[in-house]
């Protein structure tokens, strides 16, 4: 099977995963609500029931669900599984010993020498995940969910449940679902604002269920404050010189230092703290306008048919996720960078628009022959490929009365990748 390095895995360009790339990265990003999401003409949301959904360990889960000699044992996924790169994702067996997100691979073994370190493979994950968004629909409707990363989502159960009793029923219905159609755990928490119920979910992991009220949120207030949205390291040693350690601190912090101290993101910090998110499920719809993909590889190379394959690679990956949103371009572009960073890169107009690998690897191929070429004094560090103007009419835009090249059946082949992995089968290129 065909693997990928952490930072060759982007999943959020997929199926369903719109406006996933400014929203997550490969390292978890507990980013915020940003002002402008936030009402501001009402102090808090009333009657209302927020759930959120997180993959315990996502990744590690599912190798430990797929290779029983993995369970009860230290895992990471990340990396190229040969000692480098970086963690996305550690068992709990493996947190246990210190190993956590976004730390090397090199420190996890240190720290912990039996650890098994995993290369990810992206699209598999990627497929179970999009079969658990919709089953997610079975419970609410689909502009009710927001996918906030990979492993991590948000449900609007206002208008499913009357109170908490029925909330609490039907976040416990889509735990036993995604036991059942995937055999993963997931943690929730149930809350009346996103904020909350995000905070909620840490409190009992794995597999829990919390929910947080009016009444209960004193146990949201015991919890340190970088647990909160938005606090980073660096913001929780500024916070730790203002004598804020806890959310109870936070949320009974001075408006007006917070305001010196933070800016504008320091009323959110305060908001956020005290119950006072109001914003709402996210449900804008961006029109896609390209698909990017880069990797960075652990060992470069300069071989035409080591450049070859990493071109087709990329290609091949960046073909399905045009297919799977039913996309077709009209221009790409090819980029490469050397060890010594020096960057050369073209653009091209296709000669139809297309989703098709023949097309596209032929069209890298070409362009590639144009440009600045790594030699085995200067290899390739990193690759990368671009498709813009992309269209959904792919009838009305490829008709071509001249083609005798037959299509092929990428629906099919693409099924099969996702569920068996990129090397199952392969399509027939040109040299």
């Amino acid at each position: 099977m065909q693997t990928i390095s952490s930072s060759f895995f982007i999943p959020r360009e997929g199926t369903d995963f719109d406006d996933l790339y400014r929203r997550v990265r490969i390292m978890p990003l507990y980013s915020f609500p940003h002002t402008k999401d936030l009402n501001w003409r009402i102090r808090e949301h009333r009657n209302r029931f927020f759930v959120h959904i997180d993959f315990d360990a996502f990744y590690a889960q599912v190798e430990q669900r797929d290779n029983i000699n993995l369970r009860g044992k230290p895992v990471s996924v990340g990396g190229t599984g040969g000692g480098k790169g970086i963690v996305m994702t550690a068992s709990y067996e493996a947190r246990a010993f210190g190993v956590d997100t976004g730390m090397s691979v090199l420190e996890a073994k240190r720290i912990c020498p039996q650890l098994i370190s995993l290369p990810c493979y992206g699209p598999k994950y990627e497929s179970i995940i999009l079969n658990l968004m919709s089953a997610l629909k079975e419970f609410v409707p689909e502009d009710c969910i927001e996918q906030y990363s990979i492993d991590e989502c948000f449900a609007d159960l206002t208008g499913v449940a009357k109170d908490y009793f029925e909330a609490t029923k039907v976040a416990a219905a889509i735990k036993r679902k995604i036991r059942e159609l995937e055999n993963l755990t997931a943690s929730m928490g149930l809350s009346y604002n996103k904020t909350y119920a995000k905070l909620a979910t840490k409190l009992h992991k794995p597999d829990g269920l919390s929910v947080i009220t009016q009444e209960n949120k004193d146990k949201i207030f015991s919890m340190p404050a970088n647990k909160l949205w938005g606090v980073g390291r660096r913001n929780e040693m500024r916070m730790l010189m203002l004598g804020i350690r806890t959310i109870r601190d936070l949320a009974e912090s001075n408006e007006r230092m917070l305001r010196q101290e933070f800016g504008v993101n320091g009323l959110v910090f305060r908001k956020l703290a005290r119950g006072e998110d109001t914003s709402e499920i996210f449900r804008k719809e961006k029109k896609e306008k390209s698909l990017n993909h880069y990797h960075t590889l652990s060992e470069p190379i300069y071989k035409t048919a080591d450049v070859r394959k990493e071109i087709r690679r990329i290609g091949e990956f960046i073909c399905r996720k045009l297919r799977s949103k039913s996309l077709v371009a009209g221009f790409m572009h090819l980029s490469v960078r050397l060890e010594n960073l020096r960057y050369s890169s073209d653009l091209v107009r296709l000669t139809s628009y297309t989703n098709d690998d023949r097309e596209i690897f032929n069209t890298a191929a070409s362009i590639y022959n144009r440009l600045h070429k790594p030699t085995m004094e200067m290899k390739g560090r990193q690759f990368g490929m671009g498709v813009y103007d992309l269209h959904h009419d792919l009838k009305e835009r490829n008709l071509n009365l001249f083609e005798n090249e037959p299509a092929l059946p990428y629906h099919a082949l693409d099924k099969l990748k996702s569920k068996y992995g990129e090397g199952v089968i392969r399509v027939g290129l040109e040299n």
